[in-house]
């Protein structure tokens, strides 16, 4: 996994991020594209579904990837393309929490979600490691003074969690209501864009912000998103949670309180696979742990919850291991912790690699206040070695 730090325009911000990671853009387009075959998906409803995709992007994304594109040497439709269809035909299962108000210690709020992914026994050589794909955490400063950073996938604009320097953090969990891993031609309709929605969101100056940003995306599309999935914003006094299925939403605003995800509805419960398991175990071990520990949480508290092995270590538990590339485990961790006296003080912290092995190591997580120069991260994560090290199939042993 690799750390990325790069400023200026959105369309600088590209370029230098083409450039420092054009090998690892073009191998995630060759496996995406074995994807498409696999799918028996026609070019000619890709096109239609990658002209949706423009039309739904904003201008600060759509400079990204013309920036990418230029920086990286590989043609404008194939980053497209790539932006395109990686949530719909790479779903990620994850699970999130937050807490605000009197539902933490010292009245910070505070988000935290583990990154889950499948894997795959084709991902081999040097740009994999135990058959995962290409991670890299984003630390991006806009011309306009903003910093956003985040984990990400190598040629993507979008990010999976991440917070700005205006204490704003965003975060997003798949909808368990259908499998979408073999897309047919004519299943391929509406949009997704979620990651991209989460990096757009963090221009925003407030959690309402950037949900009315993102409503109105959902809303006044024709066809919103075609992977289902939950959307969070939180700053120092607000937890706002968006389900979302085709044409259907739900918003949950928690002032006071506290919230958790995995890959299961809660508004929109009627929607629900019940036969997936593991989301189900996630969300009731959720639901126990962050009631155990009402009016004390906080980012050590939070710590100990991506941690969380009961039901396994498997699919089952928070902390997710397994030895089967094709089967999802917790490839990173982030907590967002959100000061409500000076918001550049807000801190993100990130374990890259299985959750119980990099918090209990201190080369495998990193701490970075959004004050900070972006180009201080540790030499150990730009070069990938602590995701390396601390992906483990089985489970730490205290």
């Amino acid at each position: 996994m690799k750390i990325v730090a790069a400023e200026g325009t959105h369309k600088k911000i590209g370029f230098e991020l083409g450039r420092k990671l054009a090998e690892e853009i073009r191998y995630n387009i060759s496996v995406q594209e074995q994807y498409v075959i696999a799918g028996g998906i026609e070019d000619r409803d890709i096109n239609n579904y990658v002209e949706s995709y423009v039309g739904f992007s904003d201008a600060s994304s759509l400079k990204l990837m013309e920036g990418l594109s230029s920086g990286s040497n590989i043609p404008l439709k194939s980053i497209l393309r790539f932006n395109a269809l990686q949530d719909v035909l790479c779903p990620e299962e994850c699970t999130t929490f937050a807490a605000v108000g009197n539902a933490t210690s010292n009245g910070k709020a505070v988000l935290l979600k583990n990154r889950d992914t499948h894997g795959n026994y084709n991902f081999v050589g040097s740009r994999y490691f135990e058959h995962r794909a290409i991670n890299v955490i984003l630390a991006l400063k806009t011309e306009n003074g903003n910093v956003i950073v985040g984990v990400s996938t190598a040629g993507s604009t979008g990010l999976m969690m991440g917070l700005n320097k205006y204490g704003v953090a965003s975060a997003s969990n798949f909808g368990h209501i259908l499998e979408i891993s073999h897309l047919s031609s004519d299943q391929l309709h509406g949009i997704s864009g979620r990651p991209q929605m989460m990096r757009e969101a963090l221009e925003c100056s407030s959690a309402k912000e950037a949900v009315d940003l993102t409503l109105s995306k959902l809303t006044l599309t024709e066809s919103p998103m075609k992977a289902p999935g939950i959307l969070w914003f939180v700053d120092a006094g607000n937890i706002y949670v968006i389900e979302s299925a085709f044409k259907q939403f739900a918003v949950q605003h928690i002032t006071d309180g506290t919230a958790s995800r995995s890959n299961h509805f809660l508004l929109l419960d009627q929607l629900n696979n019940e036969q997936a398991v593991s989301s189900i175990c996630r969300k009731i071990r959720s639901e126990e742990l962050l009631k155990k520990s009402l009016g004390s949480i906080n980012r050590e508290e939070m710590i100990e919850f991506s941690m969380d092995h009961k039901n396994g270590p498997s699919e089952n538990s928070i902390c997710r291991h397994s030895k089967d590339p094709n089967e999802a485990v917790t490839v990173s961790s982030a907590i967002m912790e959100i000061d409500s006296e000076n918001a550049q003080k807000s801190k993100i912290s990130i374990a890259l690699g299985s959750p119980c092995w990099a918090w209990n190591n201190e080369n495998g997580n990193c701490t970075f206040q959004m004050d900070q120069d972006i180009s201080s991260i540790p030499q150990n994560f730009v070069d990938g070695s602590a995701y390396k090290e601390f992906i483990k199939a089985e489970a730490f042993q205290r």
